[in-house]
């Protein structure tokens, strides 16, 4: 009878020990995320975003982890090829329990493996994308990272109305849908300035700067992708209109890609540090975990992203409590209002915006230096 007695407790407490940890890849001791980035091919200068966050992941389980657990980033080489994306993926989650997607990197190749998300059930955090349709509409299990172009014209026109009242300004744009709409959001956050628009056209790039400089505006907006502004930048005479753009030249070699004269004249949209702001307090914490946790990985743009972004993820845990699940998780996410880590701007997400980075500083950099010309504008 007491041996009966001894295996019904046995396999009760088996039964619960088997309920509390039933969620897809949440151990009693460990979470397994994975991630996509190129790793190898002629992006894979991205992947130090998944390296970064593997060594902060590291940093905080030597501190005991999130609640007990810590955390392990399984990280898929795309190639930063879709099909390749959609293939690891599969089989990665065939073979492994996974509890969430985190980080993803590259807008084709996350629309290549959402489709298997959504089937399985695995919520996808903090995409390193900036298609606006991971988050307009809200997608319940998705949760964007890179500002889209709305938001970004969105800072920007708070921005003008605030600083150059009673201006006069073009806006320079290439003539696609995102952006045309990107210019409407602008315009609505305007008051007591006059804008005029300017679409960009293939192969028109020195007509259109002459046309700029018969209307000698006091400055320039410049919508577009890192391409679309370098390309429209670099054809830039040399004329003293300051110019303003968004967060796809936030990075200390500006000076460096365009040149003093014209990167002297270019305002942009900054988040987390930059390299050359050795003195802020998050960079020297980041600097001491690369050193212990990744000594092969240089300092760069995409190593403060990836410190960033899982230092997110980790505060979306922490806020989880123990008895995680995918659904607590989501929630959880949902509840960061106002919310500032060591690198990050004052985040706010709700049940209305899964986009984390919404809020944006202009800033100018020079060779060494980088002057913040505004406080924290919010986006969203």
């Amino acid at each position: 009878m007491k041996l009966f007695r001894l295996t019904v407790i046995l396999v009760f407490l088996f039964s619960i020990a088997h309920f509390c940890f039933a969620e897809t890849g949440v151990f009693p001791k460990n979470i397994v995320f994975v991630t996509h980035q190129p790793l190898s091919g002629p992006a894979k200068e991205y992947s130090d975003i998944g390296k970064s966050a593997q060594a902060y992941f590291k940093y905080v389980n030597d501190q005991g982890g999130v609640h007990g657990r810590s955390i392990e980033l399984k990280i898929i080489d795309d190639q930063l090829k879709p099909y390749k994306a959609k293939e690891e993926m599969e089989e990665l989650t065939l073979k492994n329990d996974i509890f969430a997607v985190f980080s993803g990197i590259g807008s084709k190749t996350h629309q290549a493996v959402y489709p298997l998300l959504k089937q399985q059930r695995l919520p996808s955090f903090f995409v390193g994308s900036d298609l606006p349709e991971w988050t307009q509409p809200i997608r319940a299990n998705v949760f964007g990272f890179m500002p889209t172009a709305e938001t970004e014209a969105r800072v920007i026109g708070k921005y003008i109305t605030e600083k150059h009242t009673g201006k006069e300004f073009i806006i320079w744009y290439p003539e696609k849908p995102v952006y045309q709409r990107a210019v409407k959001v602008l315009t609505k956050e305007l008051y007591s300035v006059s804008a005029k628009l300017l679409p960009g056209k293939a192969g028109r790039l020195s007509a259109e700067w002459q046309l700029i400089r018969r209307n000698n505006p006091d400055f320039l907006v410049v919508l577009g992708n890192y391409t679309d502004v370098m390309n429209f930048l670099k054809f830039s005479p040399q004329i003293n209109i300051p110019m303003l753009t968004g967060h796809a030249l936030a990075d200390s070699r500006l000076p460096e890609w365009l040149g003093q004269k014209v990167s002297e004249r270019v305002r942009v949209l900054t988040a987390y540090p930059l390299k050359i702001e050795t003195e802020h307090p998050g960079q020297i914490l980041h600097k001491l975990i690369l050193s212990e946790y990744a000594p092969n990985l240089a300092l760069n743009r995409w190593t403060l992203y990836g410190h960033a972004v899982a230092e997110l993820m980790v505060e979306v845990l922490n806020r989880t409590g123990r008895s995680l699940s995918r659904q607590k998780a989501v929630s959880a996410a949902e509840s960061i209002t106002k919310w500032q880590g060591k690198l990050l701007p004052p985040v706010y997400l709700d049940s209305r915006n899964h986009l984390a980075l919404t809020t944006f500083r202009v800033s100018r950099i020079t060779y060494g230096r980088v002057s913040h010309l505004s406080g924290w504008i919010d986006g969203k």
